[in-house]
């Protein structure tokens, strides 16, 4: 940014201004002009080398009401007494539409009325402020550093910064030329702001604060998904199993859905240790769930119950299936009677339960 050579202890020319107009008058001064040409070319060199923030309005003048408001008469021949018009301190001069310059005042704040873009440029940043709609702003990729009060390119947190006023956002910094979070806080899903870390059982207002993997916000705490269960000490969220032998950690995985059953942890060959659910003692699994085991004669709801070869659930109990009769505590079919129905079938077992006398 170019800085403006305001000079010291000069007499200020009281500002001729009136509410809603900024008028200057011209002098006409062909005569002087020869004698201060070298003045000239200095001035217009000084232009060059800082073209965006010019202080003189090129005006020849001898006293500061010759030259335009907001300026004074600032003298380089002691001689002739003449000098060239300078804008005051905090005012610039800008070139209009009919190629005649005036001093504006150059913007102190975000927001503050102007009619050119140096006017936003010399306070808020160079190539990062304009004027929009008469007010001083940002321009698109930039921000708005309060702290500073000057306009940055923007940086979101994870890209790559040069300062850190370039990240945008409170409790942001630039590491190592990246945009992070200072610690305890970590960015949001727009990668614009540094939220608080929750964790599980801590207060929240959003999802988005809630550390945890797979937790959210739920009356103002931070929980577990709906799809994930709490673990035994409370500082994860495990993924629900929805049937026998999906991968578990804890027995409350598969308890979740599965009534029954438990998280077997089991050792590989290839020396992987993981775990699954399977059923738990006295159950086994049918049909991907775990339903209870029960021998024969023993009392059952379906006949997933039964687990002896050749059994059902008859009148609730499991029974040898048709055309198999019991034959020492298990089900067979040597028989050579082969009665063709389950009431043949049930007469004859009541009948040899009769004859060995098994009640």
């Amino acid at each position: 940014m170019c800085t403006l050579p305001y000079a010291t202890g000069r007499r200020r020319k009281r500002a001729r201004t009136t509410p809603g107009s900024l008028r200057w008058t011209s002098v006409g001064v062909a005569g002087p002009l020869l004698l201060l040409l070298p003045l000239l070319l200095t001035i217009i060199g000084s232009v060059v080398q800082c073209q965006t923030f010019i202080r003189r309005t090129a005006n020849v003048c001898r006293t500061d009401d010759e030259c335009p408001l907001q300026a004074y008469c600032e003298r380089y021949n002691s001689v002739h007494e003449y000098g060239v018009c300078s804008c005051m301190a905090g005012y610039f001069a800008v070139t209009d539409s009919n190629n005649t310059r005036r001093c504006l005042r150059a913007a102190t704040d975000i927001g503050d009325y102007c009619l050119h873009n140096d006017q936003c440029q010399y306070t808020l940043s160079t190539g990062n402020s304009e004027c929009r709609d008469n007010s001083c702003q940002c321009v698109d990729g930039a921000h708005y550093v309060e702290r500073e009060k000057r306009c940055y390119k923007t940086s979101y947190l994870g890209e790559y910064c040069r300062l850190t006023n370039n990240c945008i956002g409170n409790d942001t910094y630039c590491r190592d030329g990246i945009c992070v979070c200072t610690p305890g806080k970590h960015p949001n899903a727009d990668r614009n702001r540094c939220l608080h870390d929750a964790k599980l059982g801590d207060q929240c207002f959003r999802d988005e604060e809630c550390v945890t993997d797979n937790s959210r916000c739920a009356q103002e705490i931070c929980t577990c998904r709906v799809s994930h269960v709490l673990n035994e000490q409370r500082n994860r969220c495990l993924p629900i199993a929805s049937k026998i032998y999906d991968l578990c950690e804890e027995n409350i995985q598969c308890l979740y859905n599965i009534p029954h059953s438990q998280c077997r942890i089991t050792t590989g060959t290839d020396g992987i240790t993981a775990g699954r659910c399977t059923c738990a003692s006295r159950f086994h699994e049918a049909g991907f769930k775990c339903v209870s085991s029960v021998h024969l004669n023993g009392i059952c709801e379906v006949n997933d119950n039964c687990i002896d070869r050749d059994t059902g659930c008859y009148h609730g109990r499991c029974r040898c299936i048709d055309h198999m009769i019991e034959v020492d505590g298990i089900c067979s079919g040597a028989s050579t009677f082969r009665p063709n129905s389950l009431a043949y079938g049930l007469v004859l077992v009541t009948v040899l339960g009769t004859l060995y006398g098994i009640s």
